[in-house]
């Protein structure tokens, strides 16, 4: 089986390598997407069986995505240059991973949520 992963990133270089990225490492990519209100379009159109976000997208963050998520239980993890201490209240003890990253650290901290 696929695994199928959203990613949220508004950057579209860095969108394209994190979903390069995760194809090579044999994940279905869903998206990339760039703001809140598509990915919780595909959220609820397509689905997903994880999801890597960015925090901040340009003038909002993804904490409602991350909420819905958290909602249906499917696993995610963050993705972004903000500290711990910036992430939304109530995320604090989420996966939070430093840009920029190495594939092989993306791909086992993904692996690691979706075993949790």
């Amino acid at each position: 089986m696929t695994v199928r992963v959203l990613v949220v990133e508004d950057e579209a270089i860095i969108a394209i390598d994190i979903a390069d990225q995760l194809t090579v490492a044999g994940f279905q990519v869903v998206g990339p997407v760039p703001s809140v209100a598509k990915a919780l379009r595909l959220i609820s159109e397509e689905g997903c069986d994880a999801a890597v976000l960015d925090v901040n997208l340009r003038d909002e963050t993804t904490e409602a995505v991350a909420l819905v998520l958290r909602s249906r239980g499917t696993p995610f993890l963050f993705l972004s240059a903000v500290p711990r201490d910036r992430l939304p209240s109530g995320f604090h003890d989420e996966v939070l991973l430093p840009k920029p990253v190495k594939p092989a650290i993306l791909v086992a901290a993904l692996l690691s949520s979706i075993a949790e």
